[in-house]
């Protein structure tokens, strides 16, 4: 009988089913009729200006647009799907493809309604809290070195020839080396055009506009410089050039360095947990914009960020709570940072405006430059400290300039070298931090 039932099952589904395809866990006709009733509903301007509205329009368009930047062979290997949600829209706008309420509709979600805040802040504060401590204390000063040297020389190095080709220093730092070296677009860009915006009073959006094309091209150069760099450590013979997926040169009897992440498996992922990690991350967000009102001198991020780190490194936080903060984080990168990037997309960046920006031979030159200086920098220093060159370059240079998340992914997958990752993490957070800390205090007097 139990033959007879196993031979029916095969003929009815066939011996080698083919796998249904699914577009953020929804089965791809499912989600393509989601697709076409918000369409209906865009072309036809009913929807009202409210969080539903925009949160599900800004997110069915950023899932499928990141499912189709993955599917694309190599490009999906440049960071494809966030690429995809931070151009098409405002592509689409610019050519009258999708109406200008949709821009209205997502500028007025994001910003008026407060979900920027919202979201950005549980990526700054679950991104810093879910750093494992103990590999941080077992690096030490150490690793921060070729991350600082990365970043000065990219700044006074990149905005020196800015000035000299005629781009000038401060729009430089402000518009091409910051955004690169800031951690990506969400952690990044975003908050660094609002601090921008707080010194030089243009609109966050004229700024994004601005920055967006340097985070995007940096992160294919970051790639290709990846990849490069894999093929000198494979041909070069130099003892200290590359080792080979190993950070830390050791003398003989050494100890190699943990690179496992913060363990949180005792803790398994709860809705009870994404509570904690949502009233912390918010809670935090209160202090900073209660700090900031009290010190002006800096924005509420700086203070975000500085809370933030502060409960970290003096481990004030009980483990289940920075789970709280790991889940949140978790939560809003696969399921928001696709809503982020439409929602800057679509209502706050004018595509005539890329386009003239990243035409500009200086612009392009650059941006080039900046990745350059980075990863020579970040090598340089790391061999005066007992690093690697490859591998340093890589983890405090090019972890520092590509986007963060699924730029550092692109960028280990390029060098071969995956078990580098905690060490871009830190420089994707902690460095990323670290930028926008001190463009924050540089904006008030070269903006």
């Amino acid at each position: 009988m139990g033959d007879l039932t196993k031979q029916a099952v095969v003929e009815t589904v066939g011996l080698n089913p083919k796998p249904k395809v699914k577009i953020a866990g929804i089965n791809a006709p499912i989600f393509l009729a989601i697709v076409v009733v918000l369409l209906v509903g865009i072309y036809m301007e009913i929807l009202p200006h409210n969080m539903a509205s925009g949160l599900i329009v800004a997110m069915v368009i950023g899932m499928l647009l990141m499912w189709i930047g993955d599917q694309i062979p190599v490009f999906n290997t440049f960071g494809g799907g966030p690429i995809l949600c931070i151009l098409i829209p405002a592509l689409f706008i610019y050519l009258g493809i999708l109406p200008e309420s949709v821009g209205t509709l997502t500028d007025g979600f994001y910003n008026e309604l407060g979900f920027s805040d919202f979201a950005v802040t549980g990526i700054i504060v679950g991104s810093i809290l879910s750093m494992d401590r103990k590999m941080l204390m077992k690096i030490g000063l150490r690793f921060f070195i070729p991350l600082l040297g990365a970043v000065v020389s990219a700044m006074l190095i990149g905005g020196l020839v800015g000035h000299l080709i005629g781009f000038g220093f401060g729009e430089t730092i402000f518009y091409v080396v910051g955004p690169i070296m800031g951690g990506g677009m969400a952690a990044g860009a975003v908050p660094m055009s609002e601090i921008f915006a707080a010194s030089s009073g243009e609109s966050a959006g004229d700024i994004l506009a601005k920055i967006a094309p340097a985070v995007m091209v940096g992160n294919m150069i970051c790639i290709f410089a990846a990849g490069g760099l894999n093929g000198l450590g494979k041909r070069s013979k130099k003892k200290n050039f590359s080792g080979n997926g190993d950070l830390l040169r050791l003398e003989k009897g050494g100890n190699t360095v943990d690179l496992k992440g913060q363990d949180f498996s005792m803790f398994p992922f709860s809705i009870n947990s994404l509570i904690i990690g949502m009233i912390i991350a918010t809670t935090i967000f209160v202090f900073g914009k209660i700090v900031a009102e009290l010190i002006p001198t800096f924005h509420s991020y700086v203070w975000i960020i500085l809370c933030a780190a502060a409960l970290k490194i003096f481990n004030v936080l009980p483990a289940h709570i920075e789970k709280g903060a790991e889940d949140w984080y978790e939560l809003i990168t696969k399921a928001w940072v696709p809503v982020i990037l439409v929602s800057i997309s679509a209502g706050m960046i004018d595509f005539s405006s890329v386009i003239e920006i990243v035409t500009n031979p200086s612009y392009i030159s650059l941006t080039v430059l900046t990745v350059v200086i980075a990863t020579l920098s970040a090598g340089f220093f790391g061999l005066l400290v007992g690093f690697y060159f490859v591998e340093s370059a890589i983890s405090a240079g090019i972890g520092m300039a590509d986007m963060g998340g699924s730029g550092d992914v692109a960028v280990l997958s390029a060098a071969e070298r995956m078990n580098l990752m905690p060490f871009l993490q830190i420089s994707s957070r902690i460095g990323g931090a670290i930028m926008l800390v001190i463009l924050s205090i540089i904006a008030p007097f070269l903006m």
